[in-house]
């Protein structure tokens, strides 16, 4: 080797080393902590680090404040960690030359979310990574919960912290204090911007931000332009950056954006939550409004298809404050390129996004779009409206497809047992209740290829059944304005029937709901019955849904049948003092059972006159109300009705108003 170059390698490695340096403050074992000169937490506990106060370790200093919790050494079954609570931070800082390096290894990568104060601070995986060139560096985790910490590796250089790798700030340069005076500059105009903004919103070259002055109001701009930085919605972006007023095409912008500092703080969400302008879009369409740079949120509104531009149309029907009804428009940009659904134009969505303005015309920039998620069928049958659109948002699963008197129907259920029924309001409770599947009939009405491609199908996808609710009290049916998707990879499961022996159990079916009931057949002047076996029960028997049955059934009157059956109701329910979610009227009502009408679909089981009748027999019946209370007799309001069989068995829970 050249002596020379011998020589020039020899002390461009002693300068190195004298210049550089490496100090590991190791939090992920007993050995590591003792030799910070920590005492090592016992297990299930911790070292509080602002109680133990700050330690240095090879010219660098580590201190600590508390966050939600305090800033802690943990022991947990014999691994150690540091944990960072939210707001809580850890200082590294020197007292000679600068800190150039900071490595964080997580102990675990769930919760590892740290902000730097300066310089520049980036994760990937389990490691951060912060370079530049300071005296003290300031690590706050803002996640949930808490970071947890193995080790922090800092490299120091004996030099001191150097200068910002920017052209210094011109001290000349105009100082702008304010969004709101954005627009007063003259175009070209360049500043210093004086005050905090927060992150609304960033996409690629799109940075826009926030500022709230001190009497709470907030001001909107748009940063155009390579900032250098990748920010958290909610980042606290401090005073000092530069920037240049522009307008393109009428929209007032920040561009050339420098000194972009590194995020002081996240605030919480909602800071950067979009303002709810749900009625409002023609407010929003108005470019006099001043809404430009915004982020809403409109719901109920309509979509048109998007065109090959990427543009389409928002659409709401709102009224004014003398009630006149009117439909306001506003144009949509898919600017950000996101999923843009196939819309239903009988529907309503929620969006949001950034307003903007182009020549003129506002125009929303979309960050995401709801598809209204529906409603669940329980609440559809006990709050539902008559002449309302719905869209359920359950897995339904089809029982039976009838093509008969009553229209073209196919018969659906939930196949719920549970379901969270809140009543906080009203009872001071929410909680999740024991229920019985619901049932709807699905109208058809003429279109026969509605109905056969819906026949064909075990289980429909939710939020795809979609109509106009009919007959809630007495026989609810969803006239369907469209086909239903079939859930895909999803079984048939066993459904749950109730079953209803006249005579022993209570009948208590909805109308529409299929379910098995037993008795004896009997024609009464000419109508066909089923009863009870003391003919005290007698139950309307027609066969309009399956014909064919009349002649099965008709040869064996006085015979003991077993049916699967669609209930229906003549009448509604009366209506109840109590306001129960349904109206009922009480079993001991000398009509309650002529209310119903059996539509018998296939023949369980025949049995003549002194056969043994096989089969579960009920032995026990108790009535529990929402706040636990059990009863031999139903309470009012909704009931849970527990059934006990001969065999030990108990049928599913069944909702009962009195």
């Amino acid at each position: 080797m050249n002596r020379f170059y011998l020589l020039f390698l020899m002390a461009f490695l002693a300068f190195s080393s004298l210049s550089a340096a490496v100090v590991t403050f190791d939090f992920s074992t007993a050995e590591g902590i003792t030799a910070m000169g920590y005492a090592v937490p016992q297990q299930s506990a911790g070292t509080n680090l602002t109680q133990a106060g700050p330690v240095t370790v090879d010219g660098v200093t580590l201190s600590a404040t508390n966050g939600a919790t305090e800033t802690r050494i943990w022991n947990s079954q014999g691994s150690y960690s540091l944990r960072i609570y939210v707001d809580g931070s850890v200082t590294l800082s020197v007292a000679e030359g600068s800190i150039t390096g900071i490595t964080v290894n997580a102990a675990n990568e769930a919760y590892f979310d740290l902000i730097a104060d300066v310089g520049d601070y980036t994760t990937a995986g389990l490691v951060g990574t912060w370079s530049g060139s300071e005296s003290s560096v300031t690590l706050t985790h803002v996640g949930s919960k808490n970071a947890q910490v193995a080790t922090i590796v800092v490299t120091t250089s004996t030099e001191g912290p150097g200068d910002d790798p920017d052209d210094p700030i011109d001290p000349n340069i105009f100082k702008l204090d304010s969004l709101n005076h954005l627009a007063d500059l003259a175009d070209g105009t360049e500043f210093q911007f004086t005050s905090n903004v927060y992150v609304n919103y960033q996409w690629n070259e799109y940075l826009w931000v926030m500022q709230l002055d001190e009497e709470g109001y907030a001001y909107a701009g748009l940063i155009y332009g390579e900032t250098g930085k990748e920010y958290r919605m909610g980042s606290v972006i401090p005073a000092g950056w530069t920037g240049k007023k522009t307008t393109y095409r009428d929209l007032v912008e920040i561009s050339n954006p420098a000194h972009m500092g590194n995020a002081v703080n996240i605030l919480p969400e909602d800071y950067y939550s979009p303002f709810d302008c749900t009625g409002y879009l023609g407010e929003i369409a108005d470019p006099d409004e001043g809404w430009v740079n915004y982020k809403v949120y409109l719901e109920d509104v309509r979509l048109s298809p998007i065109e090959n531009n990427n543009t389409f149309t928002i659409s709401s029907v709102e009224t004014d404050s003398e009630g006149i009804t009117y439909e306001s428009t506003m144009t949509g940009f898919n600017k950000f390129g996101i999923d843009y659904p196939d819309v239903d134009p009988t529907e309503v969505y929620g969006i949001e996004g950034m307003v903007t303005i182009y020549n003129g015309v506002m125009e929303l920039f979309p960050i995401a779009i709801y598809s209204d998620p529906g409603t669940r069928l329980w609440r559809v049958l006990y709050a539902g409206e008559d002449g309302t659109q719905y869209k359920l948002n359950d897995t339904l699963y089809v029982a039976a497809a009838v093509n008969g008197d009553a229209g073209k129907l196919v018969f659906v259920t939930d196949n719920v047992d549970q379901v969270y029924y809140d009543l906080y309001a009203e009872w001071g409770y929410a909680e999740w209740m024991d229920w019985y599947p619901d049932w709807i009939a699905l109208d058809c009405s003429d279109n026969e290829e509605m109905f056969n491609a819906l026949a064909d199908m075990e289980v429909l996808e939710p939020g795809t059944v979609k109509g106009v609710l009919a007959d809630r009290l007495t026989n609810p049916r969803l006239v369907l304005n469209s086909v239903p998707a079939a859930a895909d990879d999803v079984e048939l499961p066993t459904l749950t029937l109730f079953s209803y022996k006249l005579g022993d159990d209570y009948l208590a079916a909805l109308g529409h709901e299929m379910g098995r009931v037993f008795g004896y057949f009997f024609y009464r002047d000419g109508v066909p019955y089923l009863c009870s076996e003391q003919d005290t029960v007698q139950v309307k028997l027609t066969y309009d849904l399956v014909p064919e049955l009349e002649a099965e059934m008709a040869a064996k009157e006085g015979f003991y049948f077993g049916l699967l059956s669609i209930f229906t109701l003549d009448e509604p329910w009366e209506e109840n003092t109590n306001k129960s979610p349904m109206q009922r009227i009480h079993a001991t009502d000398e009509d309650y059972f002529t209310n119903y009408t059996i539509h018998p679909l296939v023949v369980l089981s025949c049995a003549s006159v002194g056969e043994t009748i096989v089969g579960k027999q009920v032995v026990d019946v108790k009535y529990i109300n929402p706040s636990g209370i059990v009863s031999d007799e139903p309470q009012n309001g909704v009931n849970i009705v527990v059934t006990t069989h001969n065999d030990g068995s108990r049928s599913a829970v069944k909702r009962l108003d009195k």
